[in-house]
């Protein structure tokens, strides 16, 4: 299990929040395609996590170029592309992560480049990651899979579970041989597998043979913990706050 890489969706703005709840963490994903963040925002929070030791990729819808090119030049470690179904869209996406002459990435001497002080050959190459969402997606994790420049393919357990007609539900039989399909696909390609989703409540053969395990997001995790507490002081209060309660009464 040592090479399994265990992470979270970023979707709280500020650095050091981003510091914080990365720390735990070997890799998180801001999330560009659902939460309410600025390009700003992101490369804040990119350099947050990255203090905090993480390796740090950005969630985008597939087709969007301009925003890709800007995280890239923000200095995250990688992209992950949302709902792809089609090889000829990751492949597309792949040239826009590398420059010329193995692609179409314009050079900007920005904070992935140290704004100039380093050699471009020192630069390590982005990973770009590919979610698959749907049907569709399953259906061509094979092709997926097999495009030069992918590294992983991530299940989105909880999108997927509504295209598969069982609105989060991980527990189905076609989530099963869905995720399996795509297990399949990657370990045939020698490409990471990963899942994402509520995976506290996954089935445990949902994650097997998995290299990446992103669960929820940090929003949800910073709720269900302050929530917790919350409901301990409120159980200890209305148990009795006695003069013989002790501090390990309220951990």
């Amino acid at each position: 299990m040592a090479d399994v890489r265990v992470g979270t969706f970023l979707t709280l703005p500020g650095a050091a929040a981003a510091e914080l709840l990365a720390e735990p963490f070997d890799v998180v994903l801001i999330d560009l395609e659902h939460a309410a963040l600025s390009r700003r925002d992101a490369q804040e929070m990119t350099i947050g996590a990255q203090a905090a030791g993480a390796q740090v990729l950005v969630r985008v819808p597939a087709a969007a170029r301009d925003l890709i090119t800007v995280m890239l030049d923000a200095g995250v470690d990688g992209i992950v592309l949302a709902d792809v179904a089609d090889p000829a869209v990751a492949a597309t996406a792949v040239s826009w992560l590398r420059h010329a002459p193995d692609g179409v990435r314009g050079w900007g001497p920005r904070r992935a480049s140290s704004r100039g002080r380093r050699d471009r050959a020192t630069l390590a190459q982005p990973a770009l990651w590919v979610q698959i969402e749907r049907r569709g997606g399953v259906a061509a994790a094979e092709q997926l899979a097999a495009v030069d420049g992918v590294e992983a393919l991530v299940v989105g357990t909880a999108d997927l579970s509504f295209s598969l007609g069982a609105p989060l539900d991980s527990g189905t039989a076609e989530m099963r041989e869905a995720v399996d399909q795509v297990r399949r696909a990657c370990q045939a390609a020698g490409v990471a597998f990963g899942v994402a989703g509520a995976l506290d409540t996954a089935p445990r053969e949902l994650l097997a043979d998995a290299s990446i395990l992103l669960h929820a997001t940090d929003a949800r995790l910073a709720a269900a913990a302050v929530d917790a507490a919350a409901a301990r002081l409120r159980e200890l209060v209305g148990a009795k706050l006695s003069s013989d309660l002790t501090p390990n009464d309220i951990k």
